[in-house]
């Protein structure tokens, strides 16, 4: 398995740069800031990507990838959108088109119009990347984004109780407070710490 390749940067395509490394040139498919940021050192600088392998296979045909990323934690957000339904890993690193950190937000915060401005993202994919990921992405997401409101703390006892709770089970704080808030602001009828509870984790 190829984890990270280093090499010289001798051309790119429309989806992919090409690396020299030791005399032989391997194509690395990477998302669209990436292939901008490689491609503005110039061809013979040195680049080094976090990659990913895989291989499609059509039939009786098998056609190897080699996907690249600026970071590790770009690779394992790119890991983590594998794990929507009927996102193959072409079509998840096509949608990198914005920051991970960027990304990671709006499905948080259920901003299903900035993940629908992603190419390839239609509705109900985006609906998809929020119902599969919303919760797990706090590695993921640049708190100083975030509103303050989302992790300024609990604004009563029941929250408090109930934020508790969450992090008993296994919650992270973080994400335990950022499901609190979003429940209870769009579901204020809760009235008790089991009912936020519950309403976190059904929509976990």
């Amino acid at each position: 398995m190829i984890r990270r390749i280093r090499g010289e940067l001798v051309g790119a395509y429309d989806e992919s740069v090409l690396l020299d490394v030791g005399g032989m040139t391997y194509e690395v498919h990477v998302p669209a800031p990436v292939r901008e940021a490689v491609c503005d050192r110039g061809t013979g600088s040195t680049v080094e990507l976090f990659t990913y392998y895989y291989l499609q296979s059509d039939g009786n045909r098998s056609t190897p990838y080699l996907i690249g990323f600026s970071t590790e934690l770009e690779r394992a957000f790119f890991e983590r959108l594998l794990d929507v339904p009927r996102m193959g890993p072409l079509a998840a690193l096509r949608a990198l088109a914005l920051p991970v950190g960027r990304i990671a937000r709006a499905i948080e915060l259920q901003d299903t119009e900035v993940l629908k401005s992603l190419p390839g993202i239609g509705r109900q994919r985006a609906r998809d990347m929020v119902a599969t990921l919303q919760g797990k992405l706090g590695e993921f997401v640049d708190v100083a984004e975030l509103p303050e409101v989302e992790f300024a703390g609990p604004r009563s006892d029941i929250e408090t109780d109930a934020l508790a709770v969450l992090v008993q089970l296994g919650i992270s704080h973080a994400d335990a407070l950022h499901g609190i808030v979003q429940v209870t602001e769009a579901s204020p009828e809760l009235q008790s710490a089991d009912e936020i509870v519950r309403e976190v984790f059904r929509q976990r």
